[in-house]
């Protein structure tokens, strides 16, 4: 198994995992311009949330494009390292990186996201 090379599972994963975090970084800064011109504070929670799934969904259908076997489990991977970065990423962004319930949460919410996005990309490949 080519573990580093760029066809291997670690450089699907790399790729996946850069493509939606890039995704995720241009939705929020888009989503930042709608805010600052009056966007309901109760739409913030939700829009962030489809932000994820959506970045999920995407970061899993690259993943998938580089492996072949128990694509549920390499998407609910994804969806925990794809949390552990944003987190990352966002905790610089805002210099606070204190570990939450929410952060626990969300780190759950996106490994089950990713193996359903598995799934039906892979049942959706199969033209079930």
């Amino acid at each position: 198994m080519k573990l580093f090379k760029s066809n291997s599972i670690i450089g699907a994963h790399t790729r996946g995992t850069l493509w939606a975090l890039i995704l995720t970084l241009v939705s929020v800064l888009i989503f930042a311009l709608f805010v600052t011109w009056g966007v309901s504070g109760s739409a913030i929670s939700p829009i962030v949330q489809a932000v994820k799934v959506i970045s999920i969904f995407f970061g899993v259908f690259i993943v998938l494009r580089g492996v072949s076997t128990k694509a549920w489990l390499h998407g609910a991977i994804f969806g925990l390292v794809y949390t552990v970065f944003a987190f990352l990423i966002f905790s610089i962004i805002d210099t606070n990186f204190s570990i939450t319930t929410g952060f626990l949460i969300d780190s759950g919410f996106a490994v089950i996201i990713g193996a359903i996005s598995a799934i039906l990309i892979r049942l959706r490949k199969r033209g079930v």
